[in-house]
């Protein structure tokens, strides 16, 4: 790919594993390990495409960052199982993406920015232009929106500039960099305990 003129390599890692004898530690070392080799035989930039399912998401992202990987991109998808009542058979199901599914990927950009050399990078959950604004504003530095193409065509996208220009405009922000990050629920120096204080500051509303 990189011979054929590619400009940058995304690694999915699919990998919906059930063995018990397989540890935490050995999927995420392979994973690393991975990616230590690509970077080593490839000049263009290698961003890896992981699942949130890690004991430490964090402390993978540090490893992958410090394997040079170029981008992290939270999160893929896993094919889900259904059950017919009826026929007693599973089904497979797939489904686009909603923005019900972007408050997780809010929490690590935010969680992550400042934190890793590596391009955070956004898929899933961006529905409106709203959502990549809060993408951003969590410490995005790319937003992806297959479902909005696949939902809206081609013209999505414009939607997605236009939603961010006026946003900026409205909001006296000169630029998506001064924009980036701006809000970091991990801004705190002991993130768990400021995890901790916001859950109960929520209950507390009710």
């Amino acid at each position: 790919m990189e011979a054929a003129g590619a400009d940058g390599l995304e690694v999915n890692f699919y990998q919906v594993l059930a063995d018990p004898d397989v540890p935490g530690l050995a999927i995420e070392t392979s994973i690393r390990d991975a990616i230590t080799t690509l970077k080593r035989s490839l000049r263009i930039p290698v961003s890896v495409k992981l699942s949130p399912f890690f004991t430490a998401f964090g402390n993978m992202a540090a490893r992958l960052d410090a394997a040079n990987v170029d981008g992290i991109v939270m999160f893929n998808r896993f094919l889900q199982h259904d059950i017919d009542v009826e026929t007693l058979h599973d089904m497979s199901t797939s489904r686009l993406s909603n923005n019900t599914e972007l408050l997780l990927r809010l929490h690590w950009l935010a969680a992550l920015h400042g934190r890793v050399r590596a391009s955070l990078i956004v898929s899933g959950g961006i529905s409106t232009p709203e959502d990549g604004v809060k993408a951003i504003l969590a410490g995005a530095d790319v937003v992806q929106s297959v479902s909005g193409l696949f939902r809206h065509g081609p013209a999505f996208i414009e939607q997605l500039l236009t939603g961010l220009t006026d946003w900026l405009d409205a909001h006296e922000i000169r630029s998506i960099n001064d924009a980036r990050g701006r809000v970091r629920f991990g801004a705190a120096s002991d993130y768990s305990s400021f995890a901790r204080a916001e859950y109960l500051r929520t209950l507390n509303r009710k």
